[in-house]
């Protein structure tokens, strides 16, 4: 009976007595927390104040496919109409500053300290990556200042890269953030990162969503937002830019340009893009004190809540405006995309000096160099989205759980509108020769074509078979990720993913017996010349 009281004890005790610490706070910097760590602190937290609860989408998840607990928690505001916003942390579990700089945060709040952040409402996860978050090893990461408990892993412990996730959806973790979209429909999305290569002098680097495919006015507040920022900490003495490294070759001497990520849906801080909402990546610089990292961290994500706080007007008419234009007009599309230049940057190039396991333990000195920044992307091949698309029904046991965990409202084929069919008609294709997380992407080129295929054998589609598909309408909320998910010429749907690979990837051990193709578009473009559509908002120079 004394045990079972005793946690209850321990939570009075934590309401009445001094505010928790984290871990590397309680080590001088010697150890970094572990998933049960973060709980006893975040659960110290609430018995601290009501305002601060655990929060699991309903539905959603509760652990890892492990076993590992997926753990947020949710600040109500005291404002009568909040701007929402979600804070994720150690994606990557061994670039452990953004769980640390978060539970400070969430700490000084309670203590009265930001209020200038009463306008928000906040969900953070701290340890995103639970897998990875628990396995400390002070053999990973070696390269940067790490404590001596070492940093977790990359992967989770299946080998998924959780930032390489968000389309096809095959971890737990990322159904648990689809969930948390959907019903806590965040208006802002800030990923926390650490660099992993150049040696340059930004404290911390940072990026918007870089997919081509969202709305252009979200897409142009969102790069307001980080140039505001920066200008902001800048005058903090905290250097920022945008994420990138300096290339073509790695820890070249004398680099010829600034680059920055792929434009990819799946990456976790491009995603919100696709569904009119803003993101922010946070990477701190590798190469800085663990303590120092943390606590640029932590100014980086203030200054963007700030900022949120005192636009949320602007923000939230804005992604009412994307969500209904969407609705209201299928906006021209990309299929492609291009890494252009924003501008010419003086850019402070480090001379290392590295020591046997690659870790910088000096600098023999710094210059300036001025080089092109490509950090942003420019749409290329639009066409213009069909009404939506007929999966076929033998495919729905698979395809209907990603698109309803991405908020996709998903139909039977009976409810399709009377309108033309298309047929995808295939011109070439590429089968990766290489597994990315066990899985040999393909890629198709193709278009839409109003002719019924006739091929000896084919397997036909009869009206039963189109009233027992799946209709995905695209005039809906996220229409924008259905096309992505469902186009067969997507780099990132689940043709590319291979959900179709029984149908698409046929050996010479199949049958001659030739299926037909498992994606019916509605109402689609049938010429393979693009048509136009807005593109990207403009690129300026920060001011």
């Amino acid at each position: 009976m004394i045990r079972a009281l005793l946690p209850f004890l321990s939570l009075a005790l934590a309401a009445q007595g001094a505010w928790p610490r984290t871990v590397p706070e309680r080590t001088h910097y010697a150890a970094t927390s572990t998933v049960a760590q973060v709980r006893t602190f975040m659960d110290e937290l609430c018995a601290h104040s009501t305002r601060l609860k655990p929060y699991r989408p309903k539905g959603a998840p509760a652990t890892t496919e492990a076993g590992k607990p997926l753990l947020g928690w949710r600040l109500a505001s005291r404002s009568a109409s909040p701007l929402r916003v979600y804070i994720n942390a150690n994606i990557h579990g061994g670039e452990v500053e953004g769980k640390e700089a978060m539970q400070e945060l969430f700490r000084e709040i309670l203590q009265g300290k930001h209020p200038e952040l009463a306008g928000l409402e906040l969900v953070v996860c701290p340890a995103y990556n639970a897998d990875g978050t628990d396995a400390l090893d002070p053999t990973i990461r070696r390269h940067q200042p790490n404590p001596e408990s070492g940093v977790g892993r990359r992967e989770d412990a299946r080998g998924l890269d959780l930032n390489r996730d968000l389309m096809k959806a095959q971890a737990a973790n990322t159904r648990w953030f689809l969930a948390m979209m959907d019903q806590f429909d965040p208006a802002a999305v800030l990923d926390l990162h650490t660099t992993d290569g150049s040696t340059h002098g930004f404290r911390l680097t940072y990026a918007p969503s870089l997919v081509t495919g969202g709305d252009a006015g979200m897409s142009a507040l969102n790069r307001t937002l980080l140039s505001e920022v920066r200008t902001t900490l800048d005058k903090q003495g905290l250097p920022t830019y945008d994420y990138g490294n300096f290339g073509p070759k790695e820890h070249d001497p004398n680099p010829m340009e600034w680059t920055t990520f792929e434009a990819y849906p799946r990456y976790l801080s491009n995603y919100p893009g696709l569904r009119n909402r803003l993101a922010i990546l946070s990477e701190a610089y590798v190469y800085d004190s663990f303590p120092q990292r943390i606590a640029d961290t932590k100014a980086f994500v203030l200054a963007c809540l700030d900022w949120l706080a005192a636009h949320k007007d602007e923000v939230r008419t804005a992604e009412a405006r994307a969500d209904a234009a969407w609705i209201k007009d299928r906006q021209g599309l990309p299929l492609g995309d291009e890494m252009v230049k924003v501008e010419d940057h003086a850019f402070t190039l480090v001379d290392p000096i590295w020591d046997s396991g690659h870790k910088l333990i000096g600098e023999k000195g710094r210059r300036t160099v001025t080089l092109p920044s490509y950090t942003a992307f420019e749409g290329r091949d639009f066409v213009k989205p069909p009404m939506g698309y007929l999966v076929d029904p033998a495919y729905a046991f698979k395809v209907r759980p990603v698109l309803e965990a991405h908020g996709i409202t998903v139909l039977p084929g009976s409810a399709r509108p009377k309108a033309p069919i298309g047929y995808f008609v295939e011109s070439g294709r590429r089968l990766d020769a290489q597994a990315f997380q066990g899985i040999f992407g393909l890629m198709l080129k193709g278009s839409w074509s109003l002719q019924t295929p006739s091929r000896p054998m084919l397997q036909k589609w009869t009206n039963e078979d189109l009233d027992h598909a799946l209709w995905v309408p695209l005039n809906q909320k996220n229409g924008r990720v259905a096309f992505y998910l469902l186009d067969p010429r997507s780099d990132d749907g689940l043709v590319h993913w291979g959900f179709f690979d029984e149908s698409l990837v046929r050996g010479d051990l199949a049958w001659g017996e030739p299926l037909r193709f498992p994606i019916l578009a509605v109402d689609p473009p049938t010429e393979e010349k693009a048509t136009g559509g807005e593109g990207p908002a403009p690129f300026r120079k920060p001011e």
